[in-house]
């Protein structure tokens, strides 16, 4: 009997995506998106990139109109990142450390998704899966799917039932395997008035931006053709290579469709002419030759489509 029971309680945990619209998941999608950065709490969450894991303690509050969270490694190296507003802080005892520190304020869960959601209706179609639980509270799978089958990662989200709060949420190969998770495991929403300290406990820091920079000019002004379609200019300018600091800078494109971002590096005059790709987790690194330079290529994209991107690109000065 149980047996007959299960797949009928299963559907039972679909039927509610049958009746809502597709302007209701995008709206839901909206609010998640805002709660994701405003909501006051408190709790531990789990990230896991493959078979690696770290666990991270966060506590939200807001004051004089000013979002203050800090979150800090449970494991691992220790390093905390910490933001006032937009502006966000990392810290760590060590220089190691303090790379991790930078490393994990890319990416600051639950605030995974772009301010407005409706631009990503351009690259993806969104769907209202089943039900679950997470952290002891109910939530409703969504599913951002990429409308190019294969070229980009889908994400999945549990959005909590009172809040809209994203509790989970999974970044799938065009196979449907995790290749990125973030979950978490205890929160209390309930904080009162939460007081968060905004000083980092570590000497070394770093700061950055909580907030996506607006599109500037490139210098020097060259012209990067052949960017698949919805992904858009969003910050242009020089910087040293990731890992070479050392090196002069280089040509730097940031792109983005909005939920994707991805840099294109242009070397000029580069002495080994390679052609490469390799990746960690959701990240892919492409390296590929174009005419006078050297294109290298990172982006949260399967290594085969950021090949193909990068095959396809054409850089030249403008007139």
């Amino acid at each position: 009997m149980r047996g007959l029971l299960l797949p009928f309680a299963v559907t039972l945990l679909g039927a509610g995506s049958v009746h809502a619209s597709a302007a209701d998941d995008w709206a839901l999608l909206g609010k998640a998106a805002a709660v994701a950065r405003t909501q006051p709490l408190a709790g531990s969450y789990l990230h896991q990139v493959g078979s690696a894991a770290e666990t991270f303690r966060i506590e939200r509050a807001q004051a004089h109109g000013k979002v203050r969270e800090r979150r800090v490694s449970l494991d691992g190296l220790p390093r905390e990142v910490i933001r006032n507003g937009d502006a966000v802080v990392s810290a760590g005892p060590d220089p190691r450390a303090l790379q991790a520190a930078k490393a994990s304020s890319v990416k600051l869960f639950p605030a995974l998704l772009p301010e407005g959601v409706d631009a990503l209706q351009q690259g993806y179609t969104l769907t209202r899966l089943g039900q679950s639980r997470v952290a002891m509270r109910d939530c409703q799978w969504l599913e951002l799917k990429p409308r190019e089958a294969g070229q980009r990662y889908a994400l999945r989200l549990c959005v909590d039932g009172k809040s809209h709060l994203p509790l989970k949420t999974m970044t799938l190969t065009p196979q449907g395997q995790v290749v990125e998770s973030f979950s978490f495991i205890d929160l209390n929403l309930n904080v009162g008035k939460l007081k968060v300290d905004v000083k980092p406990a570590y000497k070394l820091s770093a700061k950055s931006s909580a907030q996506r920079a607006a599109a500037d000019t490139p210098t020097p002004a060259l012209e990067l053709r052949g960017m698949p379609a919805g992904f858009t200019l969003v910050q242009a300018g020089e910087r040293r290579l990731p890992g070479d600091e050392g090196a002069a800078p280089v040509q730097h494109f940031v792109y983005s469709d909005g939920l994707v971002m991805l840099s294109v590096f242009a070397e000029p005059g580069a002495q080994a002419r390679t052609t490469g790709a390799h990746g960690y987790g959701a990240l892919s690194v492409v390296s590929d030759p174009e005419g006078d330079y050297q294109l290298t290529l990172v982006g949260e994209l399967p290594e085969a489509s950021l090949a193909a991107i990068a095959r396809g690109l054409r850089i030249s000065k403008k007139p």
